[in-house]
């Protein structure tokens, strides 16, 4: 039947092997195959992403970097799932909206299809032209949300991802960590009304967020992981120091109302 098929059936034992009824135990990492390594090596462009649970403060922080990337004359897109494409931000609404009614595989098939065609748009073109790009949620909102949020399998969703991705990985990950009684506290205050997924409640939130860190365990390398309860502009700090790591950058130029 092809290769996209393979590589799901490719997925299914490890789920059956590892851990849980639930899959939630993370499969073991796998070399990079050759023929991805070699669409690795196109990829020239610096891709860091934004995690977090709703109400941590990521998308301000992503808006201040990429200020900051420009402040320092370096190109730099800011883009987010869902959303980032026309097909991406049409998803979103439907995704966010109390109505129509979605079962959660539904929900995860939608998430998919918007990474999709969010890579293929946007994410690999930028990368294979040499950008940097900034995306607000990415690869680990699935895992989190869908995985250990609603249940689904964490060796099928780490296979379809890989499908959709290729080489494809992110240079950094910032997770913004904040409590689900705090995060709501912010939404509240930010607007009176919750979307969708923010309407499921502190429990829901509380197995995303123990998600994230055990994604943050599993790669410290990648993932680093912030207190939200700092002040924005010390969060901003910390991650325009760990960017200049990656990118070349002129002399410094102030990323949030202050030198840094």
């Amino acid at each position: 039947m092809g290769a996209p098929l393979d590589q799901i059936r490719e997925g299914l034992p490890e789920f059956f092997s590892h851990g849980d009824k639930y899959g939630r135990r993370l499969p073991p990492k796998k070399r990079v195959p050759v023929k991805d390594q070699a669409d690795q090596d196109l990829l020239s462009g610096s891709l860091f992403t934004f995690e977090g649970i709703d109400g941590s403060g990521k998308s301000t922080q992503a808006r201040h970097i990429r200020d900051f990337l420009i402040r320092n004359g370096h190109p730099v897109t800011l883009s987010r799932e869902p959303g980032g494409t026309p097909l991406g931000e049409a998803v979103r609404t439907i995704l966010l909206s109390e109505t129509p009614p979605l079962s959660p595989l539904s929900e995860l098939f939608l998430f998919l299809t918007d990474r999709s065609q969010h890579v293929e748009e946007v994410i690999r073109p930028g990368l294979s032209s040499g950008m940097t790009l900034l995306v607000d949620r990415f690869i680990d909102a699935t895992i989190a949300y869908q995985g250990y949020g609603l249940g689904h399998p964490l060796p099928v969703l780490e296979t379809l991802n890989r499908m959709i991705l290729k080489s494809i990985r992110p240079k950094r990950t910032f997770l913004l960590d904040l409590h689900p009684k705090t995060a709501f506290q912010r939404i509240r205050k930010r607007s009176g009304s919750q979307n969708r997924i923010e309407q499921r409640g502190e429990t829901f939130f509380e197995r995303v967020r123990n998600g994230y860190l055990e994604l943050a365990r599993n790669e410290p390398e990648r993932i680093l992981v912030l207190d939200a309860t700092l002040p924005e502009e010390e969060i901003t700090r910390l991650i325009t120091t760990e960017i200049r790591k990656f990118l070349d950058l002129k002399p410094i130029q102030e990323a949030f109302h202050g030198s840094v």
